[in-house]
């Protein structure tokens, strides 16, 4: 995976998120049993089925959202990268 993928995939979950778009959001999330969420406040989710009801429910609950992302690093090593 290249920077540019990161930042690419990056882009696509705020996307998602800003346009509470689940099927969007769906496409960027991997559907395997090892992914994982936390949402600010709230236990560790497992696995897509329980992450998807959480960002479904985040979506109906939210009237409105603008996210600026302004990247100040991004990391890769091996196969995990991550951006802040």
């Amino acid at each position: 995976m290249t920077k540019d993928e990161v930042l690419a995939a990056n882009a696509a979950f705020y996307r998602a998120f800003e346009r509470k778009d689940i099927e969007i959001m769906s496409a960027v999330w991997s559907q395997g049993t090892g992914s994982f969420c936390i949402h600010p406040g709230s236990n560790i989710l497992r696995g897509w089925k329980e992450i998807r009801i959480s960002w479904e429910q985040i979506f109906k609950n939210t009237a409105y959202i603008e996210i600026n992302t302004d990247i100040i690093a991004t990391e890769l090593s091996d196969n995990i990268a991550y951006v802040v």
